[in-house]
C-alpha cells in the first residue's frame, strides 16, 4: 500500500492532467470545424442506406473520447511513451480527419482520411499488447472504424463521386 501511495505522490497528476487536456482539446477544437452549414452539406449528399443519425453519431464520438482518454490515462501512469505518443496521433488525426471532410466538403477526403487514419489506429491498437485492459478499451472503437467507418465513407464517396469529391 505505500509503494502505491508513494507512486502517486512522486506523480499525482500527470497522467490525468494529459488525459484531461489532450481529449478536452481535441473535442472542442475538432468539433469547432463542424458548422451547421457542414451538417447540412452532409445531409444534402447521398447517404448510404447504412448511415446512422447525427444523434448516434454523437454518442459514438462521446465514446470515442472516453476511450482514449481512458487509452492516454493508462499508457501515461505506465510511463509508455511509445503508446502515448500513438494514442496522442491517434486523438489529432481523428480531428484532422473534421477538417478534410467536413472543412474541404470533401467525401473523397473522408475516404481517404480513414483509410490513412487506420494506419496509426492499428498501430495503436497493437501497442496496447502490453496493456490488455487499454486493449479491451480500445477494440470496439477500432472494430468500428474497420467495420462502419471504413466501408461507410467509401460508400458515401461513391455515392457522391459527381459531386463534390
Amino acid at each position: 500500500m505505500a509503494i502505491s501511495g508513494s507512486r502517486w505522490r512522486s506523480r499525482p497528476n500527470r497522467p490525468l492532467t494529459l488525459t484531461l487536456t489532450s481529449t478536452l482539446a481535441a473535442a472542442t477544437i475538432g468539433n469547432s470545424f463542424i458548422s451547421k452549414e457542414d451538417l447540412a452539406w452532409l445531409q444534402a449528399r447521398r447517404r448510404p442506406r447504412m448511415q446512422i443519425s447525427t444523434s448516434a453519431f454523437a454518442v459514438v464520438g462521446i465514446a470515442y473520447y472516453v476511450i482514449m482518454g481512458v487509452v492516454i490515462y493508462r499508457s501515461s501512469d505506465r510511463r509508455d511513451s511509445t503508446t502515448t505518443r500513438l494514442a496522442l496521433v491517434v486523438l489529432v488525426l481523428n480531428e484532422a480527419w473534421n477538417v478534410a471532410f467536413f472543412g474541404g466538403r470533401s467525401t473523397r477526403n473522408g475516404f481517404a482520411g480513414i483509410v490513412l487514419f487506420l494506419i496509426p489506429l492499428l498501430r495503436l491498437q497493437l501497442s496496447l499488447r502490453r496493456d490488455p485492459t487499454s486493449a479491451v478499451v480500445l477494440a470496439p472503437y477500432t472494430t468500428w472504424v474497420l467495420c462502419y467507418d471504413l466501408p461507410w465513407t467509401l460508400r458515401l464517396w461513391q455515392l457522391n463521386r459527381a459531386q463534390t469529391g
